[in-house]
């Protein structure tokens, strides 16, 4: 992008909210400090029929951000309000907003994707391997112009891809809550959020399950109940690609699994069985922290073989690209014992 916008773009970003995910090389450039624009005293939602004000108090990037990402929802009444956040992350943040008439509950959890330009993910391309890219219906791309813009890696296709990503998780929730998983319900998704079911309460969000310690008579239940999930999702030819406890919603002693955009299918994906052993690994590990006895790499082979699915002996070379450490290590000690 040009260097002028790029700067612009850097300095709109609030300190605490995303400077600290912008990628190295961005932050690294020397950047003028132009002004910025003026915040208009009047804020009108996208389309230009309603204003669409809200509690939350977001910076000017953020409320511009938001307006553009969650507009759609105020106006076709999914939503009254925003009103604070629950969990921001590299990829996405989730903001708790007051349900309106067309939702069955009072809060209701809206995930708003960061920008593309600023988003940070590494080996996105191996989750895609094996899946079909979706417009933002949830409808395969056909189209041969937009297909080559997505294998070009264009401005325009990039947007494409990103709208793909979402959709995705988009798929996977629905498909999976109709199946019976302990995952959110999916309400409505738009261009860069989804709309879906939230947990906790008006005060406190359900915490992530790393952060619970479990007595051991609830650990094993919840950890069966987990095993079961991974079980429902390989039925449905779903593997979810980034389990762990920190995945995990735990409220009132139930669990929540979350955060789907890199779901692959275990029959597609040439790395699949290696990304599924990965997820039932870092559920074992968990676990057995909280007592429980787990063989992760037994568990893995016998769900896997349950169904059908072929196990490959090696690991996709692009696995070892960009990862973190620990990923690292894994893998290799995957590829030396095959």
């Amino acid at each position: 992008m040009p260097k002028r916008n790029l700067a612009e773009w850097y300095y709109q970003l609030e300190e605490d909210y995303d400077e600290q995910y912008l990628p190295a090389s961005i932050r690294r450039q020397k950047l003028p400090k132009w002004p910025l624009h003026p915040e208009p005293e009047v804020v009108e939602q996208q389309d230009g029929n309603e204003s669409f004000d809200f509690t939350y108090p977001a910076s000017r990037f953020e409320r511009t951000w938001l307006l553009e990402s969650l507009g759609s929802f105020y106006y076709h009444r999914w939503i009254d309000d925003v009103l604070r956040i629950v969990k921001g992350g590299k990829e996405a943040t989730v903001y708790l907003c007051q349900g309106a008439a067309a939702v069955d509950h009072k809060l209701v959890a809206a995930k708003v994707y960061r920008p593309r330009r600023i988003r940070n993910l590494k080996n996105d391309h191996l989750y895609r391997e094996g899946r079909q890219d979706l417009d933002a219906d949830g409808h395969p791309v056909i189209d041969d112009g937009r297909l080559h813009a997505m294998r070009k890696k264009t401005s325009y296709g990039m947007e494409l891809l990103h709208t793909s990503w979402i959709e995705h998780e988009v798929a996977a929730l629905k498909l999976l809550h109709a199946a019976g998983a302990d995952v959110p319900k999916a309400y409505e998704s738009d261009s860069n959020a989804i709309l879906m079911t939230y947990i906790g309460d008006e005060t406190l969000s359900a915490p992530t399950l790393n952060t619970i310690r479990l007595e051991r008579d609830e650990a094993q239940p919840l950890f069966e109940r987990v095993a079961r999930n991974i079980e429902i999702m390989l039925a449905h030819g779903k593997v979810h690609g980034d389990l762990s406890a920190y995945n995990i919603l735990y409220w009132d002693g139930e669990i929540t699994l979350i955060d789907f955009p890199q779901v692959i299918s275990p029959e597609e994906n040439r790395s699949a069985f290696r990304i599924f052993e990965r997820d039932v690994t870092r559920v074992c590990e968990y676990f057995s922290r909280q007592g429980v006895p787990t063989r992760p790499r037994r568990l893995a082979a016998d769900l896997w073989t349950a169904y059908h699915y072929r196990m490959t002996p090696e690991v996709h070379p692009a696995m070892l690209d960009d990862q973190d450490e620990q990923d690292m290590a894994y893998w290799k000690s995957i590829n030396h014992q095959s």
